[in-house]
């Protein structure tokens, strides 16, 4: 029985890959990669076991209970509470934890959602509500957030070449890092398409070190280049970016007569930071704090939220947005040149 079963099921899986193949793009996502997705946003990783048994645990977690619908729409029925964008106009699961966790610490953090939920009930209350559905659990973190008023989901576009204002998180330094090392950066301030919040202050920045250049004969300092590939959204969704000579124009001018040169860009910042030595001997350091600006390479459409009773902070800015200027750089190659 349990072979006719698995060869049942395994019918089914190939179905669903044929069925994409030919649909409209009705869906991008297969049954197998939807669960999969769900698995590793929730969990950090796909999880082991028998394909109903996966089911069943993660609507017990995500609902609180166990459904008796077909397989397929029960893995449907998850992605879209989990991953999917809700037709009632309220914002996404995602969308709904970075926010608290914005309004909590200003920083989203990346690690599994379960876990981001137990940390956030830890800290706001003391103990975490491992009785209740994640979606309960994610709603009253919402309420305690947001207590003068509500979140509404509102779908926006944000355009390409916007700017983003971004801050990194740790010194990068051509002494001690290496070619491949991550960046730690984050957006630093919050990015809104008319009234919708599309990036908030915090959100994390994916970027790596594309060549270390040690220094050389005859006074040529160290070199260092720099990837920097995308930002996430405050709906979990992959901003790309780069550095183009808009961002390299608005750099240059919010660090005016100070500062380094990132590839022609102007890194700036802080009188403390950018009042530390960018050169140590002849080694590069970006230091931890310091400030540059990247640009969105496409259109994006995001799942924001509009509050409906503002509870503003200091920290809100509206972020210039380009609609129509053209993209002159395209490899997102910076590269550091310090400013004698």
């Amino acid at each position: 029985m349990k072979k006719i079963l698995s060869l049942m099921l395994t019918v089914v899986f190939c179905l669903t890959f044929v069925v994409s193949g030919f649909a409209e793009e009705a869906s991008s996502q297969t049954a197998p990669e939807k669960l999969q997705k769900v698995e590793k946003y929730l969990y950090g990783t796909e999880q082991a076991g028998a394909l109903v048994t996966r089911i069943d645990n993660l609507e017990t977690d995500v609902y609180g209970h166990r459904t008796s619908d077909a397989i397929l729409t029960r893995i449907d029925n998850l992605y879209t509470n989990i991953e999917g964008i809700p037709t009632d106009g309220s914002p996404s699961f995602a969308t709904k934890l970075n926010a608290v966790e914005w309004q909590f610490a200003d920083r989203m953090s990346a690690g599994p959602a379960k876990t981001r939920i137990e940390e956030d009930e830890m800290i706001l209350n003391g103990q975490s509500s491992t009785q209740k559905s994640l979606i309960t659990r994610v709603d009253n973190l919402v309420k305690a957030a947001f207590p003068a008023g509500s979140l509404v989901g509102s779908t926006a576009v944000l355009p390409k070449d916007s700017l983003i204002k971004v801050k990194f998180m740790a010194d990068v330094k051509s002494k001690v890092n290496h070619e491949g090392d991550d960046i730690d950066f984050v957006v630093a301030d919050n990015v809104y398409v008319g009234e919708t919040l599309v990036l908030p202050k915090g959100a994390k920045g994916s970027g790596t070190i594309k060549k270390i250049v040690p220094a050389r004969s005859f006074g040529r300092d160290a070199r260092i280049d720099l990837n920097f590939s995308n930002v996430v959204a405050i709906d979990g969704s992959i901003i790309p970016v780069y550095v183009g000579d808009l961002a390299k124009q608005e750099a240059k001018t919010a660090a005016g007569a100070a500062g380094a040169s990132i590839g022609g860009m102007i890194l700036f910042g802080p009188i403390g930071v950018i009042g530390g030595a960018f050169v140590n001997g002849q080694s590069v350091v970006i230091p931890a704090g310091s400030n540059t600006f990247v640009q969105v390479a496409k259109n994006c459409t995001v799942n924001g939220i509009v509050q409906t009773a503002a509870t503003t902070t200091t920290t809100d800015a509206k972020i210039p947005v380009v609609t129509n200027a053209t993209v002159a750089t395209s490899n997102n190659e910076t590269t550091t040149d310090v400013i004698k």
